[in-house]
Formats: C-alpha cells, structure tokens, sequence
C-alpha cells in the first residue's frame, strides 16, 4: 500500500535508505507489504497523536479529553458504551476519564435505564467549537503530502481495510459466543 503511493523516485529513495542502514525504521522491501504497511500506518499515527497532544495540551486538555469532546460533541447523548467502542477503550477507563472530565465541568452524564447518555457543557461545547477547526486544519496539513486524489484513495483503501477488519471481528464474537451457548448448554443439560 505505502510503495502504491509513492512515485518510482520516492519508493527508490526508500529502498536506497534500507540499504545503507539495515536497522533503519524504515520498512525493508524484504517484508510483507501488510507489514509494512502496518509499521508506516503505526508511525503516521503516532506522529500525528503526538500533534494533536500538543494541540490538547495546549488548552489545558489531555489528548484522551479532547477525543471525547469531539466525539460527544459530534454525537450528542452517545452512550459510554458506544463511546468505549470508539475510542477502543475499555468501559472501566472511559468511566475514570469522564468522572475527570464532569468534574471539570466539560460533559455531563444522564442516567437513562441503565445507560449513561453523554452530552457537553457549554464550557465543554465551547472547547469544540474553538479546537474542533484547528484540529481538522492541523490533519489537513499532517496529509498534505498526498495529492488529494492520493488522499481520497488512501481514504477507500483505509476504509475498506476497516470493513473487513470489523467483519472478522464480528464472526470472532459470534463464535465467542456460539461456543459459550454451546457450553453454557452441555452443563446444564
């Protein structure tokens, strides 16, 4: 994927590095291209957390606080379950960082049978509305490398990678789960 969008000039530069550094971070073309894709996906992503870190941090916020305003923000009364979900947290951490965040005065919980809907503060509102632009502006900017064709097909690819990674996740918990009906069946029968 990585050596799919880059130029025959930038790939040669790439393979030029592995060679002369054999302990280089940089992927070498010996590996599996889902490999690599995988270390240089790891990498960007980290970079751009870092970013956003600062960003955070520059207002006073952790980056785990400002994922959550922008989420609440763009999903008004979303569960603490589904915001676990999202955030590919488990429930027990994402409970710890609201109870930080309420206290703060950023979101509220509301009790709704045995959910709990998240919604912001205005204090909360107002950090979306101020860092939500920035935010995009400063990942507009960390992908300007890519032509926005690049960006767009980077973009389909990504997304279909999600779809399949969230299928195999989806029959993996339906076996889970068969298996414990299963079980849960032969002891009690």
């Amino acid at each position: 994927m990585a050596s799919a969008l880059l130029s025959d000039g930038q790939q040669d530069g790439i393979e030029g590095m592995d060679k002369k550094n054999p302990c280089s971070p940089i992927p070498v073309r010996s590996r599996h291209p889902a490999v690599r894709a995988w270390i240089y996906l790891m990498r960007i992503a980290y970079r751009t957390e870092r970013e956003s870190a600062a960003h955070a941090y520059e207002h006073g916020l952790t980056f785990a606080q400002l994922d959550v305003i922008f989420h609440v923000g763009k999903c008004p009364g979303i569960t603490q379950q589904e915001l676990a979900e999202r955030l590919l947290v488990t429930p027990g951490n994402v409970t710890q960082l609201l109870q930080r965040m309420e206290r703060l005065g950023l979101i509220r919980r509301v009790p709704e049978g045995r959910a709990k809907r998240l919604y912001l503060t205005e204090k909360g509102q107002d950090y979306c509305d101020r860092l939500l632009p920035r935010q995009e502006q400063l990942h507009i900017q960390q992908f300007s490398g890519l032509a926005p064709e690049e960006q767009e097909q980077l973009l389909r690819l990504l997304m279909k990678l999600d779809r399949a990674q969230r299928r195999k996740v989806r029959a993996f918990r339906e076996a889970q789960e068969q298996l414990y009906q299963e079980r849960s069946h032969a002891a009690n029968g």
